[in-house]
C-alpha cells in the first residue's frame, strides 16, 4: 500500500505484509518519533537539492522536526520539502561563500534562511512561512537580543509602556550617547548620559567643528521656532512683553545665519 502522505508511513492492509509486519511497524514509529523530536544532517551539495524521502525510518529526512544543514554552498541554492503541511527546526551551519540558501515546499514560495541562525519554519503545502515572522502577538519576559537587521512597519511602537525608570540608548560611530532617554527623569539627552533638560543637546567634542543644533527651515515665509509660554510686562515669567531698553548687556551668543556668523546680545533684565 502506498505511504501516508505527511510523513510516509507505510501503511498496512488487512492480511499483508505476512512476517514482515512487526519491522514494518517499528519503522513508522521511528518514523513518528523522528517527526516529533528527530534529527538529521543535510548536506548540501548542489543547488537545487530535496530532502530524502524513505519508507524506512532512517533514511528519511522529509518527517525529521530538526535539520541541521552543512556543506559549501556552490551558487544560490534551494533547498525544497514535499508539498506537504509539515513544521520544521532548522540550524543553517552552511559556508555560504556569498551564496543565498532558500527553504521551502516543492514548486511553491520559500524563505531565505539566514546563516548561523536557528529557522522555525511551517509549510501549508504551497508556501513557507517563518514562524517567528508571522506572530500576531509575542510577549517577552527576559532579554532580547538581535544580531541582524530590525524593522518595524505597519504599526506604532512603544517602549517602556509601564511607566517604568527604565532607559533606551542609542550609540553612534563614536558617540556612545547619541540619543538616550532618561526613564529616571523623563529627559532626552543628544551626547549625553545625564541630560540636565527635557531635551539636552551636547557637541561634547573639542574639535568637532559642527554646531549643537542646526535648523534649516524650507518654508520661505514661516518662523524658525515657536515659543509658548505665560507672557507678562516684566520679567516674572518665561515670556516678557515689556519693550523697555534699560537693562544692561552682559555679553553675546554666536550663532550663524545663512552660513554667516552673527550674535545675539543678552540682557541682565527684561525691563
Amino acid at each position: 500500500m502506498a505511504d501516508s502522505t505527511i510523513l510516509n508511513l507505510d501503511l498496512q492492509t488487512t492480511g499483508a505484509n505476512a512476517g514482515t509486519w512487526g519491522s514494518k511497524t517499528n519503522d513508522n514509529l521511528e518514523k513518528i518519533e523522528n517527526a516529533i523530536k528527530g534529527y538529521a544532517s543535510v548536506s548540501i551539495t548542489g543547488t537545487s537539492q530535496a530532502l530524502t524521502v524513505a519508507s524506512g525510518g532512517t533514511g528519511d529526512q522529509q518527517s525529521r522536526a530538526i535539520l541541521n544543514l552543512t556543506g559549501t554552498l556552490s551558487g544560490s541554492t534551494a533547498l525544497t520539502c514535499e508539498a506537504n503541511p509539515n513544521w520544521y527546526i532548522i540550524k543553517d551551519a552552511t559556508t555560504r561563500a556569498g551564496h543565498a540558501l532558500t527553504f521551502g515546499p516543492s514548486g511553491g514560495s520559500a524563505v531565505t534562511l539566514t546563516s548561523g541562525a536557528i529557522h522555525l519554519i511551517y509549510t501549508d503545502g504551497s508556501s513557507a512561512f517563518q514562524i517567528p515572522e508571522n506572530l500576531a502577538n509575542m510577549a517577552l519576559s527576559g532579554t532580547l537580543t538581535v544580531t541582524g537587521d530590525v524593522s518595524f512597519d505597519g504599526g506604532s511602537f512603544t517602549f517602556n509602556q509601564s511607566g517604568a525608570a527604565v532607559d533606551a540608548r542609542f550609540e553612534g560611530d563614536t558617540d556612545q550617547n547619541l540619543i538616550i532617554t532618561d526613564g529616571s527623569t523623563d529627559r532626552v539627552g543628544m551626547g549625553i548620559a545625564a541630560p540636565n533638560g527635557k531635551l539636552h543637546v551636547r557637541q561634547a567634542s573639542a574639535t568637532g567643528a559642527q554646531p549643537v543644533i542646526e535648523l534649516e527651515q524650507l518654508d520661505q515665509d514661516y518662523a524658525f521656532t515657536n515659543y509658548v509660554g505665560t507672557s507678562a510686562t516684566d520679567a516674572s515669567k518665561s515670556i516678557s512683553s515689556s519693550t523697555a531698553t534699560a537693562g544692561g548687556k552682559v555679553g553675546a551668543i554666536r550663532i550663524r545665519v545663512n552660513g554667516t556668523e552673527r550674535w545675539i546680545r543678552i540682557y541682565d533684565n527684561a525691563i
